[in-house]
């Protein structure tokens, strides 16, 4: 038989959002720049490790990137102006020949260079997903299955109380209107973290952890959904 060729989705989202004139080309083959200028947006999605997937599908590869996109729909929808961040945060890794703990370096970078390019940004949120086991990142809600979500906050940021107030309000939202989503906020600090996670950008720069490695599309669209409405 005929080996199946597994697509990517983003190839889907990207096509929509160059339809939409979300990418203008200042050059032929020259990397893609967001211009959002008369739009004015306000939310700005990126992915500090953009290579964490979910559960592998036959066809399609599902990842932190794509989920990135679906909340982008899911806030255009709710008439909230937003866009990903297009750039692969690995890639530079590896082009730049540096290890896999600077990755919130190139993310800070590329988040100051969105800001200069869209100053109206306010909220900046870092889509991820967890590798621990489906048990502790699945709930199941009116019968239907949702990846969990948890925030987290680094402490070392010396204005985390007030990113702390931020993501109180989301996760207080959450645990009222869909109890069992959350996991809550993970504080982080120490030696082996990172500890601040840009958080000092702004207090309203996230860390959103979406799922974990075994939950699918289905259950990370679904939870999507949910966390545009809350952020809206």
């Amino acid at each position: 038989t005929k080996k199946k060729t597994k697509i990517d989705i983003m190839s889907f989202y990207l096509d929509i959002l160059k339809s939409d004139k979300h990418f203008l080309d200042k050059k032929e083959n020259q990397t893609p720049v967001i211009s959002y200028a008369l739009k004015k947006p306000t939310i700005y999605i990126y992915q500090t490790h953009t290579n964490e997937e979910y559960k592998e599908n036959e066809l399609i590869q599902v990842g932190v990137k794509t989920a990135s996109y679906l909340l982008n729909d899911e806030l255009q929808k709710l008439g909230l102006l937003s866009f990903v961040e297009p750039e692969n945060t690995i890639s530079i890794l590896t082009k730049r020949n540096l290890l896999y703990k600077d990755s919130y370096k190139i993310s800070r970078e590329l988040m100051e260079k969105r800001y200069l390019e869209n100053p109206s940004l306010e909220y900046f949120i870092d889509i991820h997903r967890d590798s621990v086991k489906k048990s502790i990142t699945t709930a199941t809600i009116n019968e239907k299955k949702y990846a969990k979500v948890m925030f987290l906050l680094g402490l070392e940021n010396k204005n985390y109380l007030e990113n702390k107030k931020v993501i109180t309000k989301l996760n207080d939202y959450i645990n009222k209107n869909y109890p069992g989503l959350s996991r809550g906020i993970y504080e982080k600090k120490g030696a082996g973290v990172n500890g601040i996670y840009n958080q000092d950008f702004s207090p309203n720069c996230l860390l959103i952890e979406v799922g974990g490695y075994e939950n699918n599309l289905e259950e990370v669209n679904n939870t999507i959904k949910v966390l545009a409405e809350v952020i809206h």
